[in-house]
């Protein structure tokens, strides 16, 4: 199947638009990435993640979102794939990339789509017979408690690479911190709190402040397909996996079923 078969319409903006619009875009079109472009060019990417990571370096924590610019938090080294492109082989250069999506270039380099870990995810959908278990993530898990710093949680998302991480008392999980929870996060912050404030401030931000609250969850048991749809009714890219008493015993997210598409659609062995 080539790319061209699943690719989603890129949403586009200006590197001179303001962080704060961009948000608001994010948020219209449900969607976690935007394309920079100039004339059909690319010229850069801006997610969630840049957002976040934007707003919370310490020089600028003290300038309010509306006042920042997509140049200053845009990423503008972009690996894009062709339309001809087979998706089991994008699927697998996210993964060793550690890419969450890519823009869809023709010949002469003009933007005609943008290909995510969503669209991959979306064809996963059809195999109701797969279980969470098979595919989901759950060694070496990383958890957050509700009264931990957002800064230092944030930190440790970016260390592991993971896009969500459940919020956990003991073993109960109580909610979902995602890496748009924690750009909307700073964003208030930066437009509630006033300047002289912000800097010292910062640090006292709780993961509870950020975190979604009774987050959409699956158990091991359930099918791929039934995931999928939870994720994409609550514009998710994860969701915890709990057991009886909402006990936390992995997650599963677009990045596993991502796996499975680069894996050409086999359950891995177990211990791979």
């Amino acid at each position: 199947m080539e790319v061209s078969q699943i690719m989603s319409e890129p949403v586009t903006i200006d590197k001179d638009q303001r962080l704060s619009y961009a948000l608001e875009l994010l948020d219209k079109k449900r969607v976690d990435r935007l394309i920079v472009a100039d004339d059909g060019a690319v010229r850069g990417i801006l997610t969630y993640a840049d957002i976040a990571d934007r707003l919370g370096v310490s020089k600028v924590v003290a300038v309010s979102v509306v006042r920042l610019h997509i140049s200053s938090a845009m990423t503008d080294t972009v690996i894009t794939v062709s339309p001809k492109d087979d998706v089991t082989e994008v699927a697998q250069l996210m993964i060793e990339r550690g890419m969450s999506g890519c823009p869809v270039v023709d010949e002469k380099d003009k933007l005609v789509g943008v290909i995510s870990k969503k669209e991959l995810s979306a064809l996963v959908e059809k195999f109701e017979d797969v279980k969470v278990e098979d595919l989901m993530t759950k060694e070496n898990l990383l958890v957050v408690n509700p009264v931990e710093r957002l800064v230092k949680a944030r930190l440790e998302m970016l260390d592991r690479g993971y896009s969500g991480l459940p919020v956990v008392d003991g073993s109960r999980v109580l909610g979902l911190l995602t890496e748009r929870a924690v750009a909307e996060a700073m964003a208030r912050f930066s437009t509630e709190v006033p300047d002289k404030y912000r800097r010292n401030q910062v640090r006292q931000i709780r993961v509870v402040d950020a975190m979604i609250q009774q987050p959409p969850m699956v158990g091991p048991d359930d099918s791929v397909s039934e995931a999928i749809k939870k994720m994409a009714d609550a514009n998710l890219n994860t969701l915890p996996v709990v057991a009886k008493g909402n006990k936390l015993v992995g997650i599963i997210s677009t990045t596993d079923f991502t796996r499975f598409v680069a894996n050409k659609f086999k359950i891995p062995e177990k211990g791979e």
